[in-house]
């Protein structure tokens, strides 16, 4: 059970992780059709995919202690979920 949570949590990175490589995508194909693109709209999912390593490499250091990941996880989650509605 010591090793599921942080598990669990890895997945969870990973599979948001690679849910914002779809707005990422959208993005460069807009740009390569020259498309103009506000900052927001590539700045915020490369933010995110940035905090997603920091904070697998917290998980595996175990440098805080896990009441605080978890907070900061939820936060994370949060996050990445309201701009993955909002960019639709």
């Amino acid at each position: 059970m010591d090793s599921f949570l942080p598990r669990l949590l890895s997945i969870i990175l990973l599979l948001i992780s690679i849910a914002m490589l779809i707005p990422v995508g959208s993005v460069v194909i807009d740009l390569l059709s020259g498309a103009q693109m506000p900052v927001v709209r590539w700045f915020v999912p490369l933010a995110i995919l940035a905090t997603a390593a920091i904070m697998m490499w917290l998980l595996t250091r175990k440098a805080i202690p896990l009441q605080l990941y978890l907070v900061a996880f939820a936060l994370w989650v949060l996050t990445a979920g309201y701009f993955f509605v909002v960019s639709r």
